[in-house]
């Protein structure tokens, strides 16, 4: 999106946070629900007709989350500095002298309400005006670092990945997601990408000359190319690794700075099972606080009935058993 476009939309939204009361859950809330009420967004397709190529409507499970974390990536935090330096930065700005230039009258509760955003502004102008060289000190040691390591030299993971200076990444135990950070403007015409069993690269096209390679060299482990996706949002690009192989990577590409994959979050969320999976793991849930709630369980409400492991007067004879009959002999 171009920049006139985004602040077209600033007016409307700005609207809507001010409907909300400023709570951001209440505005995310009211937007999901206006996305699962008026859109396709939270449909899934049916599994045949993906194969079948019949879907126009919908997004595959996992799509939809994968498209929110991409959105959600394009823009860095927004680190703040400690309290006291804040309010350090604003006291020349609320002493009497300076304040009285731009106070005519004292402004009626209403219309502090309505002003409080340009009056936050007219601090942040004042105190910016008033900055002096101590007050630029701290704003140097803000760290932009913030990959921890563990005394053997190895990343702590983060969305059970890590982090390099050309790419960021996440895992689960079935693919990677990387996230490549590429020059604004750059389309996805004019990128080279290659996603192979062993080895990834990601670099310009040209027809003269050098190429710029941002992402190139083997994979820690192998992949399978036809499952394997990328798209371009906003001068990122967000690239899906599906693994051959179910197994916690402990790094992307070979020499590139690894994670310590016993700090890896290895539980399993129920929707990652398959759907008969999923209906024993919720029976098993629900007979489970039934129980706890002194309820009847599933088979006491459906009726079924415990079918006995041997019939009736039918002996199970183990090892212990045979060798009792051996010794009686």
């Amino acid at each position: 999106m171009t920049a006139d476009q985004i602040k077209a939309m600033e007016g409307p939204l700005i609207a809507l946070a001010n409907s909300a009361g400023g709570d951001l859950r209440k505005l995310l809330y009211a937007f999901f629900s206006f996305l699962h009420r008026r859109t396709d967004f939270y449909l899934v397709p049916n599994d045949v007709d993906l194969k079948e190529g019949k879907v126009r409507m919908g997004f595959p499970e996992g799509e939809a989350e994968k498209l929110l974390l991409a959105a959600f990536r394009q823009f860095p935090l927004r680190r703040m500095p400690r309290q006291q330096q804040q309010q350090s930065k604003q006291q020349p700005t609320t002493q009497p002298k300076k304040a009285e230039p731009k106070t005519e009258s004292a402004p009626s509760p209403k219309e502090q309400q309505s002003t409080t955003p340009a009056s936050s502004k007219d601090v942040e102008k004042d105190a910016k005006n008033t900055t002096t060289e101590d007050e630029k000190k701290p704003e140097k040691k803000e760290p932009e670092e913030t990959v921890r390591y563990t005394e053997e030299g190895l990343q702590v993971p983060v969305g059970n990945g890590g982090s390099t200076k050309r790419y960021k990444w996440t895992q689960t135990l079935e693919e990677c997601t990387v996230l490549i950070g590429l020059p604004e403007g750059t389309r996805a015409k004019d990128l080279d990408v290659s996603m192979k069993v062993s080895s990834i690269h990601v670099k310009t096209k040209v027809k003269s000359g050098e190429a710029t390679v941002f992402v190139e060299g083997p994979l820690a482990q192998k992949v399978q190319p036809d499952e394997c996706t990328w798209s371009l949002e906003g001068g990122v690009m967000l690239m899906v690794l599906h693994k051959m192989k179910k197994t916690f990577w402990d790094t992307i590409i070979d020499g590139d700075d690894k994670i310590d994959t016993s700090l890896v979050d290895s539980r399993r969320h129920i929707s990652d099972y398959d759907e008969a999976t999923q209906g024993q793991l919720r029976r098993i849930m629900f007979d489970q606080k039934q129980q706890e709630k002194g309820l009847p369980t599933s088979d006491d409400i459906t009726g079924t009935k415990t079918i006995p492991s041997m019939p009736p007067g039918v002996e199970y004879i183990d090892q212990k058993k045979m060798d009792e009959v051996q010794n009686k002999k």
